[in-house]
């Protein structure tokens, strides 16, 4: 909207006298309706003058013709006073300050407000902007959250496979373990006919050579067979390292024993399960369970009540594979009382089976030989 000022008294005009056309234009000055009557009042006056002084002197020319001369002067001063009058009033609007400068100074003002009216809408539209996002955040949130939601019941699932996966692990590794001893058992039986093959065939051999002696010395018996198994030097050797002051000694010893699966030497790993090297404790609860020695059974429940937690847990795993009997407790790292009552139960199963795994004797001649 533009703003007009008045050229006399440098007022604005106001816009309701711009619609109803009360402001006057006078040599292209604007003059506002309240400079505008005294403007009239003057013009009127000169005007007025003149018309009063032609009405009589036309009178008195159509009365007298000798006063019409008289009356003609009069009316002549008086219209060159109204011209005065007229003269001094557009000096006086010549002599007005210029509103050009307060006009363009106004037209930047008013630009100045339009464009901040312009920034202030346009905060508005982004404040507006602004809160439309924030509130979408939550849907947005929740949308992620789902999502997470969704990856941690994944994550869940593949753990619980995972689980499962270990569980049949741990099960395989059970029947794994137990093929293993059946083949160590199965290549014992295998050596011990061989070596039995050889006997019978040397048995034949001294059959047929008894007659021959008999004729030759004339009579005697053959001499008895001596039942300590023969000992090589170097079996004699690790033996007599089972009694070495150095557990690594002992440990050493009793793994390359155990690695031959030779059940002749069974009765010398027993004791070895009683180390006071809990390592040493843990290779031959391992040798037990390869050479599958079900007379160890009474020792490995013994051991259910060992110090050593790796002693117990192996212990327990041997039993479950000699004896078939799936029975298992946290006997390793549980509680006291949950160790107690594993150690019970299986010593109470024990002494109802223990008919089935009685314990060889010992053999009776020294280790070294």
């Amino acid at each position: 909207m533009k703003i007009y000022f008045c050229d006399l008294c440098n007022e604005s005009i106001p816009q309701e006298d711009l619609e109803q056309n009360r402001v006057t234009s006078v040599r292209g000055k604007m003059i506002c309706a309240r400079c505008a009557p005294s403007i009239a009042g003057a013009a009127g006056a000169a005007g007025g003058a003149g018309a009063t002084g032609a009405g009589p002197v036309a009178a008195s020319a159509a009365a007298a013709s000798g006063g019409g001369r008289l009356i003609a002067v009069v009316a002549v001063l008086l219209a060159g006073f109204g011209l005065y009058l007229g003269w001094n009033a557009n000096g006086r609007l010549d002599r007005q300050a210029d509103p050009g400068p307060q006009l363009v100074a106004l037209d930047k003002t008013l630009g100045d407000a339009v464009r901040q009216v312009a920034q202030l809408e346009e905060s508005l539209r982004a404040e507006s902007s602004a809160r439309e996002r924030a509130a979408a955040e939550p849907a947005k949130l929740r949308e992620e959250m789902g999502a997470h939601l969704a990856r941690l019941e994944g994550i869940e699932r593949d753990v619980g496979t995972i689980r499962n996966d270990l569980a049949n692990l741990s099960t395989d590794r059970n029947k794994i373990v137990s093929i293993d001893a059946k083949q160590g058992q199965f290549e014992q039986e295998l050596d011990a006919l061989q070596r039995e093959l050889k006997d019978a065939v040397a048995k034949l051999a001294a059959a047929a050579a008894e007659p021959k002696a008999a004729a030759a010395s004339g009579a005697g018996a053959a001499p008895a067979k001596d039942p300590t198994p023969q000992l090589d030097a170097e079996t004699k050797k690790l033996l007599a390292d089972f009694a070495s002051k150095e557990g690594a000694v002992r440990w050493s010893a009793v793994d390359r024993i155990a690695r031959r699966h030779d059940p002749t030497l069974l009765s010398y790993l027993l004791p070895m399960l009683e180390d006071s090297d809990a390592f040493v404790q843990f290779r031959a609860i391992g040798a037990m369970r390869e050479l599958n020695a079900k007379t160890s059974v009474g020792r490995l429940v013994k051991l259910l009540r060992d110090n050593d937690a790796i002693v117990r847990e192996e212990a327990q795993d041997a039993l479950i594979t000699l004896t078939g009997n799936p029975m298992r407790f946290d006997v390793g790292n549980g509680p006291p009382p949950e160790r107690d009552k594993g150690a019970k139960a299986w010593e109470e199963w024990f002494e109802k089976n223990k008919a089935r795994f009685e314990e060889a004797p010992a053999p009776t001649g020294p280790a070294n030989g």
